[in-house]
């Protein structure tokens, strides 16, 4: 796919989304972000990361982030790989929600860091457990030491939705950073 065929399709893949209104203005807007960065996803093998943007849980994804580009860089010599938060790319729309669905249509690995259920990233989980999505998704899921805090932490409904992701070994536990990291090379060595 050429850049001006990657343009075309988030472009028609923007105009399909209910609400998004595409003005001239913002055709030409999403124009300049595809070939300014969302260029990106043509020659690369990318990794969009996911997971709360809180204080105390970003410094984690930012981790996996950076052990993605680096570890995967020198493993794989034949591909440019760019992992990436969701606010580190070029906003090509007003709506949070279809910016995310363009990027994780085009990501070629969807990585889910969650330390517990609460906030937008859960509803980022609900989208990408659809068939499309689940094979190019994998879940690390940070474990608490009591059923207490494991409940506090993760509703039902999120529950249910680590432990699905389990039964299709697509989910991995960790308690510190230094797990997680490992739990996320090990996970990208097998893919």
């Amino acid at each position: 796919m050429n850049e001006d065929d990657s343009t075309r399709a988030v472009i028609d893949k923007l105009g399909a989304q209910p609400g998004e209104a595409l003005t001239p203005e913002r055709v030409e807007a999403i124009q300049t972000a595809m070939h300014e960065d969302l260029g990106r996803f043509i020659n690369t093998t990318s990794y969009f990361v996911l997971g709360s943007y809180g204080e105390d849980e970003r410094p984690r994804l930012e981790a996996v982030r950076d052990h993605l580009t680096t570890e995967a860089t020198a493993s794989d010599k034949d591909d440019d790989v760019d992992a990436f938060l969701m606010d580190e790319i070029l906003d090509i729309t007003e709506f949070f929600t279809s910016k995310f669905k363009i990027l994780v249509s085009y990501a070629d690995h969807i990585i889910g860091v969650y330390e517990h259920s609460h906030g937008g990233h859960a509803w980022e989980a609900g989208y990408i457990d659809q068939p499309s999505y689940r094979e190019r998704t994998r879940a690390f899921y940070r474990t608490y030491e009591s059923d207490e805090n494991q409940y506090e932490a993760y509703d039902g409904m999120f529950a249910h939705y680590l432990l699905s992701m389990e039964r299709v070994d697509r989910a991995h536990t960790w308690t510190t950073t230094d797990e997680l990291l490992e739990e996320v090379q090990a996970a990208s060595d097998g893919d």
